[in-house]
Parts: structure tokens; sequence; C-alpha cells
């Protein structure tokens, strides 16, 4: 389970997620930017940032979890957001998607007492931050 509250540090809101998808990805955020001099000398530069790293999780959802996180996505796509993932990790950041894109996988079925099912959605979230 992962658990997304914005904004930091003055939480307002907490939107409960499943567990991602076995493609989720940790990485660093650092860049190597290869220079060469004019004797034909290569230098590489290393651009580290400060500890951050790059998160992707991929989450399939039924339609109700993904209108709450669309409707939480537009609310606070540009603030800082906690998050505890499903390793009980604990991080500070943003998400850098742009867009956000929803991708409906299944149909969905005749509604019961006005609930839509068996429609589900895949979305995919980067989260560039730091572990706390």
């Amino acid at each position: 389970m992962i658990e997304i509250s914005a904004p930091y540090p003055g939480l307002q809101i907490t939107s409960l997620l499943p567990n991602p998808e076995f493609s989720d990805t940790e990485a660093l955020a650092d860049s190597v930017s290869p220079k060469r001099a004019v004797d034909g000398t290569l230098y590489t530069y290393v651009k580290t940032k400060g500890g951050r790293r790059k998160l992707t999780w991929t989450f399939r959802l039924t339609r109700n979890k993904g209108l709450e996180l669309r409707a939480f996505l537009l609310s606070y796509f540009a603030s800082k957001v906690y998050v505890v993932d499903h390793n009980d990790r604990v991080w500070v950041g943003h998400f850098t998607n742009n867009p956000f894109e929803f991708t409906s996988d299944r149909k969905a079925g005749p509604a019961i007492q006005g609930w839509p099912r068996g429609e589900t959605q895949t979305i995919t979230l980067e989260f560039e931050g730091v572990e706390q």
C-alpha cells in the first residue's frame, strides 16, 4: 500500500493506493556530462543532486480510485509531496510526469447500485525525491 500526502509539510489530504505492479524502478537522479579539451583529452563531470532518487511506479486502479487520484494530481501536482511507499520507506519530493496519462484497460460492466464496476485504469507515476 502506498500513502501519498500533500502539500508537505502542512499535510491536508492523503490518498491510499494499492501496491504498484512489478515494474517499479528506483534510480539515481545524477547526471554525467563528458567534455573534450582543446587537446582532445576527455573529461567527465558528474552533477549530483543532493541524494535525490527517481522512482517510477505503475498502478492498475479501479475507475473510482483513478478518479480520486486524478483529482489529487490536479490539485497538488506542483506541491511537494510526502510518500510512504510499499517498502515502508518515506520520501519527500515532486511528481515529474507531464502530462499524467491514464489508460483504460478493461471496459465497465453494468453498474450495481449506481457504482461502476469492472473498469480499470493504468497510470505510471514518476517521482523524484529524497528519502527521509
